[in-house]
């Protein structure tokens, strides 16, 4: 997930990078017009969260009224770090169906298989569908 999927919300410009040379112009009498948000922009974070919510609440998910970074539907649970997240559920089939779900409604995510590890934390699935964290 990347905070380049949001929509850009107001015209953004940005000096042209160094490196960047052409031999029709003179690069410093010109600026790039951003068509995505990219990171390091002040609003890209709140941008992408907005963007985030708004497309999961369209599928059926609801916020936590207590932790604004997980997301829950029936038995499945969505947890959000910055631009990373992960699903919980009872079987990776339910798990796929809400990933492919996702990108029909234009999000690029893609399934990186069995959680292990994630921000320092390690993560076992368990055959009776429980998770063991470490």
């Amino acid at each position: 997930m990347a905070y380049m999927q949001a929509p850009i919300e107001t015209d953004l410009y940005m000096e042209i990078p160094h490196g960047i040379q052409t031999t029709e112009v003179n690069t410093k009498d010109y600026v790039l017009q951003l068509l995505a948000n990219i990171y390091g922009q002040k609003q890209a974070g709140r941008v992408w969260n907005q963007y985030l919510v708004y497309v999961l609440e369209s599928i059926g998910f609801t916020q936590s009224c207590i932790d604004e970074c997980i997301f829950y539907r029936d038995d499945i649970i969505f947890i959000i770090y910055i631009d990373e997240g992960i699903f919980l559920g009872t079987s990776h089939d339910q798990l796929s169906c809400i990933i492919k779900e996702l990108v029909d409604v234009g999000l690029q995510i893609e399934d990186q298989g069995y959680l292990t590890d994630y921000i320092g934390v390690n993560m076992k699935w368990l055959p009776d569908g429980l998770y063991k964290f470490s």
